[in-house]
């Protein structure tokens, strides 16, 4: 359904961007754009990532691949930045045949990170990730959204400074939340237009912040994978243990 490939082409490229106080400004991507700046805070608003940890709660930054997304930056972590700033990206796309001609499934990943606040609930971190039906009068297929205060929403991390979102599969990485929207059971035909879009909004008081990770996209389940890089060291090992091997070989 969607063009991009789960974000493995290194850009943004279908995809469309906005950093606004409020009112969705969305703005195509140009070829080989990898970012979005911030509208106010000097920071991202989106931006291409790759296989990494998440420096604020430890979670991985993709979910598998090369590339993802972030929608939203920690310039306010620490109260780097001011102001209420949301940040959105969407995509559209028309819904095609499978091989049994049915609409068949849509898959993707995402995690939400948030800097804890203690804000009430109406002003803390809040992120927002939906696909919906543009045939059918915008009609919600995928519709999940959360305050810092939504109990069950969220996992404190390790560090105690953020917290990550929670899921119910042992088999998914920390903070990561597969979705497999089952298009015919929704009422999805074959040809109809379907929009996902995520929204991560900074807290209305100081600026705490708020960001969301995408992944995955397409009409395959994802699998999870090790995406944390293998540090150079071990690297070296593991070819130095080769070369012994080899030399241990050649010498019998």
């Amino acid at each position: 359904v969607f063009t991009n490939g789960g974000f493995e082409a290194g850009d943004l490229s279908g995809w469309s961007t906005s950093s606004d106080s409020g009112t969705a400004s969305y703005s195509a991507a140009v070829a080989g754009q990898t970012t979005r700046a911030s509208s106010s805070n000097g920071g991202l608003s989106s931006a291409i990532v790759s296989p990494g940890v998440d420096a604020n709660t430890g979670i991985q930054t993709t979910y598998n691949g090369a590339n993802g997304v972030r929608v939203g930056d920690a310039v306010a972590w620490g109260y780097g930045g001011g102001g209420t700033i949301y940040n959105r990206i969407r995509q559209t796309g028309t819904v095609a045949a499978e091989g049994n001609g049915s609409a068949g499934f849509l898959y993707f990943a995402w995690a939400a990170v948030e800097e804890i606040s203690g804000h009430s609930t109406s002003q803390t971190p809040f992120f927002q990730v939906r696909v919906t039906n543009d045939s059918q009068n915008n009609a919600a297929i995928y519709n999940v959204a959360h305050y810092e205060t939504d109990g069950g929403a969220w996992v404190t991390a390790a560090n105690g400074n953020g917290k990550y979102s929670a899921n119910s599969n042992a088999n998914d990485p920390l903070g990561w939340n597969v979705v497999a929207v089952d298009l015919d059971a929704a009422g999805v035909s074959v040809g109809d237009s379907l929009t996902l879009e995520a929204i991560a909004r900074d807290c209305t008081q100081s600026a705490h912040a708020m960001y969301v990770y995408l992944d995955g996209f397409g009409g395959v389940r994802p699998d999870p994978v090790n995406t944390v890089p293998v540090p150079a060291t071990l690297v070296r090992m593991g070819l130095v243990l080769t070369g012994l091997a080899a030399a241990r070989r050649r010498k019998a």
